[in-house]
């Protein structure tokens, strides 16, 4: 991860603090900016999925991925809805909303360890893995002028997570079923290059642990926004989301990795 921490601290500095100008203070930026946005986005996604089951001696089994042992798509299209409201001045109010439901049917290549147990070549394996992740937050603009923003922003995930692997010989039945509340800090940066041009970054950053489970979530984006209209923009950008979760539950004592990332297209609307 260090260089997707480079990359962020490069995007954050592209709202340079100097260019706060003292007539900027007072003024309340929703004079100077719509109060609404609303994007819609389209990511393909390409994904990573690992799982690790705790054997009932306490015991760790191998890493399973999803995607070179199970046969789930390694690339989808994955929709993303997301919204801000700036309240009044450098207050504001976002949300965002996405899912991906996967499944697959593969049949073993090789001998696999599952949970302890070896899995002979040749078994037929059902799988599925299903994400979705609402985030509402909070915002405040450290920074803000007609050229330049910082906001240092606060938000709690709600995911959800539906998994679960089984085969015809009925050597395998796991599933798992949780929704995870977590909260996350972070910042994003601003800055306009044109008239109709402008550059946007993110980055957050979460660590967890309770009894039951502990957790890590990182996320980093960069866009170009095209402002088409006073009330339409078109961005291009890349965005990396990274999820790792230790879960001890009755149905349920392992490890799953989650990270996808790839580039998108948005859609944003100005009122």
């Amino acid at each position: 991860m260090n260089t997707y921490y480079v990359i962020a601290l490069g995007l954050l500095l592209a709202a340079p603090l100097h260019c706060q100008s003292h007539d900027s203070l007072g003024v309340d930026q929703t004079n100077k900016r719509p109060r609404f946005h609303i994007s819609l986005n389209g990511i393909y996604a390409f994904l990573e999925t690992n799982i690790r089951f705790e054997s009932t001696s306490g015991i760790m089994g191998a890493k399973i991925s999803m995607e070179d042992h199970l046969g789930m798509d390694k690339s989808r299209l994955m929709p993303m809805v997301s919204a801000r409201f700036n309240v009044k001045n450098r207050h504001n109010i976002f949300g965002l909303y996405y899912g991906l439901p996967r499944d697959a049917y593969h049949v073993t290549r090789r001998e696999l360890e599952f949970n302890g147990r070896i899995i002979e070549e040749g078994t037929e394996i059902f799988s599925h893995f299903n994400t979705n992740i609402y985030s509402l937050g909070y915002m405040y603009d450290a920074v803000s002028n007609s050229k330049s923003r910082l906001g240092l922003f606060v938000n709690f995930y709600i995911m959800t997570v539906a998994t679960g692997v089984s085969s015809n010989d009925e050597q395998i039945s796991e599933n798992l079923e949780v929704t995870l509340p977590l909260p996350n800090f972070g910042a994003q940066a601003y800055y306009k290059l044109g008239e109709r041009v402008g550059l946007f970054g993110i980055f957050s950053v979460f660590f967890l642990s309770l009894d039951d489970f502990s957790g890590a979530i990182h996320t980093l984006g960069g866009q170009v926004e095209f402002y088409l209209a006073p009330w339409l923009d078109l961005s291009l950008g890349y965005y990396l989301f990274d999820l790792n979760i230790e879960v001890d539950e009755a149905n349920f004592t392992g490890i799953f990795d989650y990270v996808y990332q790839g580039p998108f297209l948005g859609l944003g609307f100005r009122f």
